[in-house]
């Protein structure tokens, strides 16, 4: 259909998503969509289809765009192929393998969950793989323990994983840990230019002219749809409702319903099927309409996607009519005029009610007019720009010999954000998270070590002493030291004489070591801990001005009891707030437990606990899971222990979420956190928690203050540390 372009691009990208481009629905739309994006990333999309190109209809917005070039799978076959021939899931797989061997694509973007672990597990494009897994199990439904398997196994092929929503992300985040730290947000998209149609009068009181475009489905309501005109006419008013579209679903379980739908667009009053439309005659006949239907079921309410054609009907100012779900009353406000809930009588009433209101359907339609401008393609644009370039990030730093860096340590869970200024920095970084032990086990870890180049060690113990004695000639041997005991065995058994760099996360602790040690001022480096702030930074959910959050429970050094006095103390001004406790229990800990006393502290806690049963019942006790990100969007404020010198990356990441923080004061508290961090008493903390709860201008500055401090911890900040760090 089109040719490459001579013109350089940044990347070469292959797109498939597992859906017809012969018939309407979300599918082919967002297809379309997203290769016209990808487009103008300046990258060239080769888009492979599934299907033979029967109907052009769906992809005309195509034409004339020079950096995107169309597959037919079938055309070199002809006639040889039926017209209905669709690509297997196998089969597809293969042509992206065989496509991709011939050209080399440094981006693959797969839709759909069946398609995406296929490719996964070809293994063929890690690092490059992209997959927009949509079919997600609906909350509430718990998934299969293969299914669980099969996406962590699409995560861990992937660089990214795109997903719909901020519900998707969390979804995937807590379902998948694997998945943590690569989930970009790709909403749906509508064209820049798509607004209501121009100069179109208000229709009588009493009279609607509605719209429904998409596929035809047991879910989607649309049998029962076909029924409306004709039970508003009964009440009095007139809706001439058209519905637009050619693919209507069979289902096995329900036999009989493809051929009611079908004989239900025939002949229903007030119902006018216009078949299957190009998307742009879709376009200009939905225009027309004063209100567009995206009706559900009740089993479709928990949805985690939003739908592209709400957001259509919306840019058109054509109100659409939608179940009231989370995701629409984020849209459109609490008090749209047009939620409706599964049953007909609900659909009924709203449309009553606006047909004899004008001012009300006016008022509806501004709602939506509102509310769709940042799913404006040319904003999507931006972000998927800004995700494709945050990953080719090219090295500043050259490998020694061209051999690897290898970031060593005992646990490198807390060390996600270290891996990946490491790898922006080098490109190629290898991990070895090795059991503490060392006994019995050298010889295989050493020909890891050797084999390195670079070698980074996660503090001091246990490695930090082997690694000096056996480290090899023309190799670099640097440690980065996150948490300082100047009196720790390792860091003094170590020959540092071989040790390239001292990095440190905090200026006491730099300080402190170069007091303790006699180091050469020119090997000590200050890298803070990095944080990929952009992808914390999410909006809040409601009310978090009112919910307190503490990471950790246990040992007793938390000071969870702080906590819980701060919270009597806020309920008594509010008793809207709320404790939210992220860890362990401390009896799940059996080293904790047997210590006599942690386990007196613990049990005086909770039995102070349970004599104030009104302050128990505003106490969360939630699982440390791996969505982190997703928690911090529902907390307002973290209470954090005092540690000496040390940062904690997950209070930079909350920070970097906007929840503000509060530390006790003391000796380098404002370096670690920000100036409005210190709190001098437990009084002063209820009240400053109080005050701003309930002044939104405040919590927003205090929260602003916190991602502005968090910013001195983004990735493109540190990565110039590391980079002098690893050069020398």
């Amino acid at each position: 259909m089109t040719t490459d372009s001579s013109t350089a691009v940044e990347r070469r990208v292959l797109l498939y998503s597992d859906g017809n481009t012969n018939i309407i629905d979300g599918s082919t739309i967002w297809l379309v969509s997203m290769a016209q994006v990808l487009a103008r990333t300046n990258s060239h999309v080769t888009l492979l289809l599934k299907n033979r190109i029967i109907s052009r209809k769906m992809l005309e917005p195509l034409d004339g765009i020079d950096n995107v070039t169309v597959v037919d799978p079938f055309e070199a076959l002809g006639d040889a192929v039926p017209p209905t021939k669709l690509l297997s899931v196998r089969q597809a797989a293969e042509k992206v393998v065989e496509l991709d061997r011939a050209h080399r694509f440094d981006k693959i973007i797969s839709r759909g969950f069946y398609i995406s672990h296929e490719l996964a597990i070809t293994r063929e494009f890690d690092g490059r793989f992209w997959p927009y897994v949509i079919d997600l199990p609906e909350p509430g439904t718990e998934p299969t323990p293969k299914r669980l398997r099969d996406l962590e196994e699409i995560a861990l092929s992937s660089e990214r994983m795109l997903v719909q929503t901020e519900d998707s992300r969390s979804y995937m985040e807590y379902r998948v840990p694997a998945s943590v730290g690569k989930c970009v947000v790709i909403n749906p998209m509508i064209p820049d230019d798509l607004g209501p149609m121009p100069g179109r009068s208000a229709r009588p009181a009493g009279r609607l002219q509605g719209v429904y475009a998409g596929k035809f489905a047991e879910g989607w309501m649309t049998l029962e749809l076909c029924d409306v005109p004709r039970l508003l006419a009964e009440r009095g008013v007139n809706l001439s409702l058209s519905m637009i579209g050619d693919k209507i679903m069979h289902f096995k379980h329900n036999p009989t319903w493809r051929g009611r739908m079908k004989a239900a667009l025939g002949s229903s009053p007030g119902v006018e099927w216009a078949g299957g439309l190009s998307r742009d005659d879709a376009t200009a006949y939905s225009k027309t309409a004063d209100i567009g239907f995206s009706w559900r079921s009740r089993a479709l309410d928990s949805t985690h996607e939003l739908s592209t054609k709400v957001l259509e009907y919306c840019a058109m100012g054509v109100a659409p009519v939608v179940n009231r779900i989370a995701a629409h009353v984020e849209l459109l406000g609490e008090d749209y005029p047009l939620f409706v809930d599964s049953t007909t009588e609900s659909v009924l009433d709203a449309i009553e009610r606006v047909a004899r209101d004008p001012d009300l359907l006016e008022d509806a339609r501004k709602k939506a007019m509102d509310a769709i401008d940042r799913y404006r393609m040319a904003t999507t644009v931006e972000r998927i720009h800004a995700a494709l370039r945050a990953t080719e990030v090219q090295p500043s730093v050259t490998l020694v010999s061209g051999r690897p860096l290898l970031l060593v340590g005992a646990n490198l869970t807390a060390s996600r954000g270290t891996h990946t200024v490491l790898r922006q920095t080098v490109g190629e970084v290898r991990i070895a998270e090795w059991d503490p032990t060392l006994t019995g086990q050298e010889e295989p870890r050493l020909g890891d070590l050797s084999a390195a180049g670079t070698v980074v060690v996660e503090d001091a113990a246990p490695y930090l002493p082997w690694a000096t004695r056996r480290k090899a000639a023309g190799q670099r041997l640097v440690v980065h030291i996150r948490d300082l005991r100047t009196d720790e065995p390792a860091l003094r058994e170590a020959n540092r004489e071989e040790i390239d760099a001292f990095v440190f996360q905090a200026e006491p602790d730099l300080a402190a070591f170069a007091a303790a040690f006699d180091v050469p001022t020119e090997r000590l480096h200050l890298a803070p801990v990095p944080v990929d702030t952009g992808y914390v930074d999410r909006p809040g959910l409601p009310g978090r001005q009112y919910r307190v959050g503490v990471l950790d429970l246990s040992p007793s050094a938390s000071r969870p009891d702080v906590a819980i006095t701060v919270l009597r103390g806020l309920l008594a001004a509010d008793e809207q707030f709320s404790l939210h406790v992220r860890d362990r229990l401390p009896w799940e800990t059996e080293e904790l437990w047997v210590d006599q006393l942690e386990r007196s502290y613990y049990r005086t806690l909770v039995a102070d606990l349970t004599a104030t049963p009104e302050v128990a019942a505003r106490v969360a006790f939630e699982r440390p899971d791996s969505d982190l990100p997703t928690w911090y969007r529902k907390v307002g404020w973290l209470l954090v222990p005092h540690r000496s010198g040390r940062v904690d990356q997950r209070v930079i990441e909350a920070q970097a979420a906007g929840v503000a923080v509060l530390t006790p004061a003391a000796d380098g508290a404002a370096e670690l956190y920000g100036p409005d961090a210190p709190f001098d008493s437990i009084d002063g903390v209820v009240r400053k928690i109080a005050a701003a709860s309930a002044d939104p201008a405040e919590f927003a500055r205090l929260s602003a203050a916190s991602r502005l401090h968090a910013s001195r911890h983004d990735l493109a900040v540190v990565r110039p540390a590391w980079t002098a760090a690893l050069n020398g």
